[in-house]
């Protein structure tokens, strides 16, 4: 388990995980492949900008597209999403990297704990979705927040 700056929130991920670097402020877990490339990956941010449990859906596949994805497509939403000690909304999407054109799919949840609010991703590669999204969310249904 990692936790974010000042307590805000907990990431728990499994052991064939391990902490990688992140932006500063975030905590990152990944698995990788023999050549390097990821497995599966989770990253928890605290709020950074307009992000809210409403708007979450449009501001994440906007926020992609801004970063680092040339497409980016949503696929589910799931409002009033239950977490440990707080309230989250959550899309399932799809998006492809402006850099080395790799595709990922992703669970990205918005989530409102009484004080703080974060948000935790969880993803692998599009190919690789069907056999680690089960771990994935196990990982988002143990994320903790404040």
């Amino acid at each position: 388990m990692a936790s974010l700056l000042g307590g805000q929130a907990v990431l728990a991920y499994p052991p064939a995980m391990h902490l990688v670097a992140s932006d500063r402020g975030t905590v990152s877990a990944a698995q990788f492949t023999a050549a390097g490339g990821y497995l599966i990956y989770l990253n928890a941010t605290p709020k950074q900008s307009t992000e809210t449990l409403r708007n979450w859906p449009g501001f994440r596949i906007e926020h992609l597209k801004k970063e680092n994805a040339v497409t980016a497509r949503l696929l589910a939403v799931s409002r009033g999403v239950r977490f440990l000690g707080g309230t989250g909304t959550c899309v399932v999407d799809d998006y492809v990297t402006k850099i080395k054109s790799n595709h990922y799919t992703e669970l990205a949840c918005f989530v409102r704990g009484q004080t703080t609010a974060s948000v935790i991703v969880a993803a692998a590669p599009t190919a690789r979705w069907p056999s680690a999204s089960a771990v994935l969310m196990r990982a988002v249904a143990a994320y903790q927040v404040r």
